[in-house]
């Protein structure tokens, strides 16, 4: 496995992660009673990144990295979200008040069993959020005092959170989280110019990159309900020359697109939607030999604009129904 340093930070992290809410739940098509299992392995593989939120499975997300993982606390880096009141209201609604957000960071380390979280950010905030300085002092506070080594946020749901993700770095937090894929490159291109930690989720654009997901079809038990099925059917459709010099390598699509976006230096971590040690093990395989040359990014570059401009466009435009 492969590390990177997150910026300006002393902490190593594989360059493949593990997004705990694909293990804890039937949305990603996973048996959420192999969660556990999965984590020891990915953590016996070299992964040493989990990446978690209260809101997951309702606090599952985060128990079961602490019955599975408490052992080796101080091997690995955790990332949890808070801003999601599944306490007091369902379906949970957004919560960011100082006192709330003080009693939910308390109970997602009980839940964690730990003391610390290497990364705590704000679970998709909007604008008005992650511009209140009462809650970015908050948030500093709990780094002063030990309680997390890092801050920062989580964009979403959807990707067109550009002008939200800029004003989170120029307020003063420290990492982001968000889609970025090779149909889905903006905003997190945007992103990428700036020197924090960049945590990078959606690699296979809701399975458009994953032949292995291949036929998709409307399914209102998956995750992958809240996208246009047309866009996903017609992101596959123009995936096949991207298929085809995945097996020139000798590789998969899913693997190609995972290698994609480890090519830039500024991506801290990948979180691909893991339901399996199978896939575990692609993945791993994809960050440790697949290596693509100068020649190969220019050419999935032009493809983007070829073939995917338009339905990233498409991404973004949809995000304006949840602002």
């Amino acid at each position: 496995m492969n590390y990177r340093r997150i910026k300006n930070t002393t902490l190593l992290i594989s360059e493949i992660g593990i997004g705990v809410w694909s293990l804890i739940t039937d949305e990603w098509g996973g048996n959420p009673s192999l969660a556990e299992d999965i984590l020891r392995n990915a953590y016996e593989m070299g992964i040493n990144f989990f990446d978690t939120a209260d809101y997951y499975g309702f606090g599952k997300g985060e128990e079961v990295i602490g019955k599975a993982l408490s052992s080796v606390r101080d091997k690995i880096v955790i990332l949890t979200k808070v801003g999601y009141d599944f306490y007091n209201d369902r379906p949970p609604k957004q919560r960011f008040e100082v006192d709330y957000l003080e009693k939910a960071v308390k109970l997602s380390l009980q839940r964690l069993n730990t003391d610390y979280v290497d990364i705590l950010m704000l679970h998709n905030p909007k604008m008005n959020v992650i511009r209140d300085k009462k809650i970015l002092e908050f948030m500093l506070s709990l780094k002063k005092d030990g309680i997390a080594r890092m801050i920062g946020v989580a964009l979403g749901p959807t990707l067109g959170w550009g002008e939200e993700g800029i004003e989170a770095i120029n307020m003063g937090y420290e990492s982001l989280e968000y889609i970025y894929n090779i149909i889905e490159r903006y905003p997190g291109e945007d992103f990428l110019r700036y020197d924090i930690g960049h945590f990078v989720r959606v690699p296979h654009a809701s399975d458009a990159l994953n032949e292995d997901k291949w036929p998709v079809y409307i399914d209102n038990k998956l995750h992958r309900k809240f996208k246009n099925i047309d866009w996903i059917k017609k992101a596959i459709e123009r995936s096949q020359g991207l298929l085809e010099l995945a097996k020139s390598k000798g590789f998969k699509l899913s693997q190609l697109a995972v290698s994609y976006i480890l090519a830039n230096p500024k991506v801290t971590s990948v979180l691909p939607n893991i339901i399996s040690v199978e896939e575990l093990k692609e993945y791993i395989e994809a960050s440790e030999k697949l290596r693509l040359s100068e020649g190969d990014i220019s050419y999935i570059n032009r493809y983007y604009e070829e073939n995917f401009k338009d339905l990233n466009e498409e991404s973004i435009e949809e995000t304006k129904r949840y602002k």
